[in-house]
């Protein structure tokens, strides 16, 4: 038998290439078997407009290739990773690099509205296959006095999140609205990994789908 085949008997484990528990959440929320393999690149964009969930997805890509070969997850057919920025007209926001970059970023986002973008890579070992995906959703904070900006800088919710704030936690606090899909914002889209997944012959157990 091929060391891939029979996969459509029961739901298979995902190789998630991120160590963030917000994917992770998402993934338990839906009810895809995953194990965390995380991966360390160095995240850059190139400021280009327009071009954001590509690069998003390149970059989640590589996340994918950078744990190919760790023996923990050689046995594994299917690698999913993410990748997340927000944008707010020209400008970029990543990860803080520290508190005060952090807070630059909450007071610049607070009363105005950004895009989050999210692209997602899905390889299959089965088939040597690459396949890449994206989606954006638009967040309007309230405007945010100075003792709000320090009260959410101090509950360190800032550190490692895309854009300095995490929407699932105390950030919601200040959220006015979000327009397109949550679980972009937080950072893995629902929708999108469905679809990826399906398109690609993930078996979904109990689901019958019109896609090949």
């Amino acid at each position: 038998m091929h060391p891939y085949g029979g996969y459509n008997r029961r739901m298979e484990q995902v190789v998630l290439a991120s160590a963030s528990p917000r994917r992770s959440e998402i993934l338990k929320q839906i009810g895809i078997p995953f194990i965390v393999c995380p991966a360390d690149i160095e995240e850059i964009f190139s400021g280009r407009q327009g071009n954001f969930e590509s690069q998003c997805s390149s970059l989640a890509m590589r996340k994918i290739e950078a744990v190919l070969g760790n023996r923990k997850v050689r046995e594994c057919r299917w690698f999913l990773g993410a990748d997340t920025v927000v944008l707010k007209g020209r400008r970029i926001y990543g990860k803080p690099r520290d508190r005060d970059e952090a807070r630059r970023f909450i007071a610049e986002l607070s009363g105005g509205e950004h895009r989050v973008v999210t692209g997602i890579a899905l390889y299959d070992r089965g088939r040597n296959l690459f396949d890449r995906a994206g989606d954006t959703a638009a967040v309007r904070f309230a405007p945010m006095s100075e003792k709000e900006i320090d009260w959410y800088i101090d509950t360190g919710e800032w550190q490692g999140a895309a854009g300095g704030y995490r929407i699932q936690e105390r950030a919601a606090l200040f959220i006015e609205s979000i327009r397109g899909n949550y679980s972009t914002v937080m950072g893995l889209p629902i929708r999108a990994i469905y679809d990826i997944l399906r398109q690609n012959t993930y078996p979904f157990t109990g689901i019958k789908s019109s896609v090949g």
